[in-house]
Formats: structure tokens, C-alpha cells, sequence
């Protein structure tokens, strides 16, 4: 996964934002009202009357990338709220005695080529890592990782630590990797102009999605008369769904709670999870839309691609994609267009998605007392302030969205329901792209039976996952 653009948060604080902050219940946390009142050094009224809890001797904690260099000596905020954060930073370096700063490592193929031998070698020059999760699975299985007890995660500064990576990153019932924020999942961008000459009301999907009626059932409804063969030649025209075969397909299993693999959170180890009933129901959804000629497949010699344009040039009325695309379809399609969640299946009573985010990790050479000292600052270093405002991103997203309700009806409630986004664990396993699409979306795309898909490629999927577990031995 390479820096994409987000509209939840800037490309260079979304990764640290990943290692969010907050106290334990028995540090400052607690001791300090959570609605304190800031000094003008950024430490709070009650903060300035105790004594500091802890004092970690100067140490340095210098956090590894690809995209950012800075730290309180070299900031230089642009804003007032940006302002008050290094401030605040200041001075919780001041009463606790460290000092922590963003490094940027090299590039990302950098990175992600040295990481395995700075780990081996024990470079203490870096206290935490920002690793993409193919890099954290093959090294996880290594044992390259420290683990980070669960209390450095038992927060009460309002930090959403993103549970789903907490438990993909589980060995012997232990983290060894975190991340925080929220990143809105993908969703359908829909055009309206196309649903309203096809007789449905424009704004048909925001109506189904509020009133709790946004199904697979629901959106097959909407799609069928989409697809449209205007001249009479036995050719269509404009197609209900134009979109990435991988992209529907992922999908369409988030959204029934299906999944490629799941991890063992004892051994770290991958496992099988696609000869399930939520699996197979999911395969049997997206091939029915094919059949039923509601979605776009490119001919033989076509590029890939093909469905970016086709949306863009009206050609199709539907297309299933991530958050950020919007920015790309904003200056390129005319037509008024709407942006809802992904249909939820028949198992699920929400709307399920799959997002992904990088991981930070800390080096395995570092001891019990180490690992808790460099959370204790990392938390409070990184910690929300009173005056955060939780939807600064709204303003942003709406500058590429034709219509405000993608903003205020559909990202608002993903990004204030941080348990519907769920980090798939398949993301974190090399090389997975073509073994994914070979074995299931592009037969899926042809018209396969599902249950002949899943049964073939048992052994092929099998075969795969067990080379994936024997790298990180």
C-alpha cells in the first residue's frame, strides 16, 4: 500500500495517527479531568500541581518512515490548532524528560527493503517503525516485532485504537502491533442523471441507505434496469455497474463478514476462511450480477482499466471504489453523483467494510521496561487536545463531492462508527494480488459457478497460504 491521498486525514498524519496517544488508568489520565483546562505551556491546571508520574532520562524515541522529518525543534505549524498540538508536545517533553521525532528513513522502497536487516542488526538509532502490513506479516512471523501489552491500549483520552489491527497482530494473545484513526471505507458512487432516465428516483440510493433498506437485494433491484441497450442492436450501451472486479468482489465479502484468511491470534499464523456459507453466499451475489448483465466486462485486448473512464463518460451508472476516488471523479464527470456505503449482505445488520492502514511496531530487541516507557511517551506525545475537532475532515471532503449527503449521511457515520471498518487479514500477506484474482475474482467475473470456484481452488489457496507461513518461520 503506497501514500494515497484520504479526505479523513492528511497523507502525513494519517500513518501517525496511526500511534495515537492517552494514559493509563492509573497515570495522569486519571488523575487530570478529561474536560482539563490547558496551561500556556500545554500542560493542564491539574498536571502543573503533580508531580510527573515518571521521568524516562532524556531518551530519544525517533519513529522510522518514508514521508516526514520533524520534531518540536524544527515544527512549523501553519494554523492555530496546529500551533497549540506542538506546544503541547513541548511541554510533555519537558515534564517527562524525552524527546521524540518523526524520521524519514529514505524512501519507501527503502524502508521496506533495510527494515528486516536494521531489525537483525539491532539498530537502536529507531524505537518505532511505520510498516506497511505485508512488511509486518513476513517479519511478525520472524519475531522481529516487540509485543506491547494491552494496558498501553486502555485509554481514556478519547483514542480509537483501531481494534481489528490490535487482534491481526495477536501472538501468544499480545499485540505486537498498533495503529489508531479512521479511514472511511470505499464504497458505490452512483450517477444520478442515469438512475433518473432510467425511471428511479436520483437520489435513490441515499433514500435506501437512511431508511436502513440498502441490501444486496435493494441495490440488484436498483441496477436491473440500468443497463441499457438504447439503440436495439443486442449491445449495451450503458451499464448499471462499471468497476474493478477485486474491488466489487472485496466488497461484497466485507459486507457478509466473509473473508480470504483470518489469522490465528495464538500462532500468528494464516488460515483458510473461504469454505464458509457467508464466503460462498458473496460469490453467488457478485456472479448473479454478472448473468444478469448489470455489470461491465471488459473484451479480450482491453486495458484493465477500462471502468475509470467509462464512469467518468457516463457510460455507466454505478461504480464500486474506495473514499479517495472522489477526488479523481470530482473534476471529470458532469452528471450530479452521489457517494453511499457498500449494500450490506444477508448475514451482516450493518454496513461492513474493509479498509487498510499501515501498522507501527517496535524493534523486538527492546526490553519489557522499554517497550512501556516508549508508550507512556509516544501516548502522551501524540495525545487528542481539548480543542481537537473530530470533523476538521468534513470541509475537506466536501470540496470533491457533488452532493453534501456523501459527506453528512455516509462518511460522517463511517467515520463515527470506527467498529464497521474492519482490516482485512489478507492484506498483510505478500504477494497476494494475482493469487486473489486468478483463483476467485476474475473466474467469478466469467460467470463460474461459486461452488466450483471455492472447491478448485482449495488446494491452490491452500498451497499459498502454507508458502506464506513458512516465510515467517
Amino acid at each position: 500500500m503506497k501514500k494515497r491521498i484520504l479526505f479523513l486525514l492528511p497523507v502525513m498524519a494519517l500513518a501517525f495517527a496511526l500511534a495515537a496517544c492517552a494514559c493509563d488508568d492509573n497515570e495522569v489520565g486519571n488523575e487530570t479531568d478529561p474536560g482539563r483546562t490547558g496551561g500556556d505551556d500545554g500542560t493542564t491546571v491539574r498536571e502543573e500541581m503533580l508531580p510527573p508520574e515518571r521521568n524516562l532520562g532524556g531518551m530519544e524515541i525517533n519513529i522510522a518512515q518514508w514521508f516526514q522529518d520533524e520534531c518540536t525543534e524544527t515544527a512549523d505549524p501553519g494554523s492555530a490548532p496546529e500551533r497549540a498540538r506542538w506546544d503541547d508536545r513541548r511541554a510533555q517533553e519537558e515534564r517527562y524528560n524525552f524527546r521524540m521525532r518523526y524520521v524519514r528513513y529514505g524512501s519507501w522502497h527503502d524502508v521496506r527493503d533495510d527494515l528486516r536487516d536494521q531489525l537483525l542488526a539491532q539498530n537502536r538509532d529507531f524505537q518505532i517503525w511505520v510498516v506497511e502490513p505485508t512488511w509486518f506479516a513476513t517479519h511478525h512471523g520472524q519475531r522481529l516485532f516487540a509485543p506491547v501489552p494491552m494496558h498501553n491500549f486502555e485509554d481514556d483520552y478519547g483514542i480509537e485504537w483501531n481494534e481489528s489491527i490490535l487482534e491481526l497482530t495477536m501472538r501468544d494473545g499480545v499485540p505486537h502491533g498498533f495503529a489508531s484513526g479512521i479511514e472511511m471505507a470505499g464504497g458505490v458512487y452512483f450517477n444520478m442523471r442515469l438512475l433518473e432516465e432510467a425511471g428511479l428516483p436520483r437520489d435513490l440510493p441515499f433514500t435506501l441507505q437512511r431508511e436502513d433498506n440498502w441490501t444486496w437485494d435493494t441495490f440488484t433491484e436498483m441496477a436491473r434496469p440500468l443497463s441499457i441497450d438504447r439503440y436495439g442492436r443486442g449491445i449495451i450501451d450503458t451499464w448499471a455497474i462499471t468497476a474493478f472486479h477485486q474491488e466489487v468482489l472485496g466488497h461484497a465479502l466485507a459486507s457478509n463478514g466473509a473473508a480470504f484468511v483470518v489469522i490465528n491470534p495464538e500462532t500468528g499464523r494464516f488460515e483458510n476462511a473461504t469454505n464458509t456459507d457467508a464466503f460462498r453466499e458473496a460469490l453467488t451475489w457478485v456472479v448473479s450480477l454478472n448473468e444478469q448483465n448489470l455489470t461491465f466486462i471488459e473484451d479480450e485486448g482491453d486495458s484493465w482499466d477500462m471502468f475509470i473512464p467509462m464512469f467518468n463518460d457516463s457510460q455507466g451508472a454505478i461504480r464500486v471504489a474506495a473514499n479517495y476516488v472522489a477526488g479523481n471523479i470530482f473534476p471529470e464527470l458532469d452528471d450530479p453523483w452521489g457517494f453511499v456505503a457498500f449494500p450490506r449482505g444477508p448475514r451482516m445488520d450493518r454496513h461492513y467494510a474493509w479498509v487498510t492502514q499501515n501498522f507501527n511496531v517496535i524493534p523486538h530487541f527492546y526490553s519489557e521496561d522499554e517497550v512501556d516507557d516508549i508508550m507512556f511517551a509516544l501516548r502522551r506525545w501524540i495525545r487528542p487536545l481539548p480543542d481537537d475537532d473530530p470533523d476538521e475532515w468534513i470541509l475537506e471532503a466536501e470540496s470533491v463531492h457533488r452532493d453534501l449527503r456523501s459527506v453528512e449521511e455516509t462518511m460522517v457515520n463511517f467515520t463515527r462508527n470506527p467498529d464497521l471498518h474492519v482490516m482485512p487479514a489478507h492484506m498483510m500477506m505478500p504477494a497476494l494480488g494475482h493469487t486473489v484474482a486468478e483463483l476467485f475474482a476474475w473466474r467469478v467475473w466469467r460467470g463460474n459457478d461459486p461452488s466450483v470456484i471455492i472447491d478448485e481452488a482449495q488446494q491452490v489457496w491452500d498451497g499459498f497460504i502454507d508458502r506464506v507461513n513458512n516465510l515467517q518461520q
